[in-house]
């Protein structure tokens, strides 16, 4: 759907500096620049109306679990598929590698040599993404990190029935998605299967409440 309104994104278009600053900083909110910030706001956003301490450690454990397993598939998932980025099909159109896939053969130099030869038609705010971010495409570790956030916290908010941050928590996750087909980061379809693998995740994990709980009662005894 994301990729429906949005349309076939064009990596050479102009970017302004305003729009260039402010997608990579809704990207690195959900990735390894800035979870660390995202991560704990959210948490003391949802929780701080928790009853009780043990509830708190059951909800953290849990999340815990989910982005644990959650990770551990991605990675996996990125080794099994192979994917090739969307920014190495701009490199093989543009004749500087022969086919997308070649690109993980090159060592980081040329990598790099190839990326800098696409820079007076590519927006910096792109390439500078492409240099960072050299694995493979699916699934999007950005995307799962916001699909995560969106079920766990969106659902302590919505018992809590503060909907209006559910409303904020969906924008934000939605834009995370959206500035990863801007970059040229992931294909729809590397989204959808992060969607679709926290949708997993998040069903199983649901089943080892009663397991969470018990431990909730240890940390409740230690802290």
């Amino acid at each position: 759907m994301l990729s429906i309104l949005v349309g076939k994104v064009d990596l050479q278009s102009n970017v302004s500096e305003s729009v260039g600053l402010i997608i990579n900083l809704i990207t690195h909110s959900a990735g390894h620049e800035g979870f660390w910030i995202t991560l704990p706001v959210l948490i003391f956003l949802s929780c701080k109306q928790l009853v009780s301490r043990q509830i708190f450690w059951v909800k953290m454990l849990r999340l815990l679990l989910i982005l644990v397993i959650g990770f551990a598939a991605k990675s996996g998932l990125k080794a099994l598929t192979e994917s090739p980025r969307p920014y190495t099909e701009l490199l093989s159109y543009e004749l500087l590698i022969p086919n997308p896939a070649h690109f993980y053969k090159l060592s980081k130099s040329q990598q790099d040599f190839a990326i800098d030869e696409l820079s007076k038609s590519v927006s910096d705010w792109r390439t500078k993404n492409w240099k960072g971010e050299r694995d493979y495409s699916f699934p999007s570790g950005h995307t799962l990190f916001a699909a995560i956030c969106l079920a766990f916290f969106g659902a302590i908010f919505w018992e809590q029935r503060r909907f209006g941050w559910c409303i904020i928590l969906g924008f934000w996750a939605s834009s995370v998605a959206f500035s990863r087909l801007w970059l040229g980061m992931h294909h729809p379809i590397d989204l959808l299967g992060s969607i679709v693998c926290v949708a997993i995740i998040y069903f199983f994990t649901s089943k080892s409440e009663p397991i969470l709980e018990r431990l909730g009662s240890a940390f409740v005894g230690y802290f």
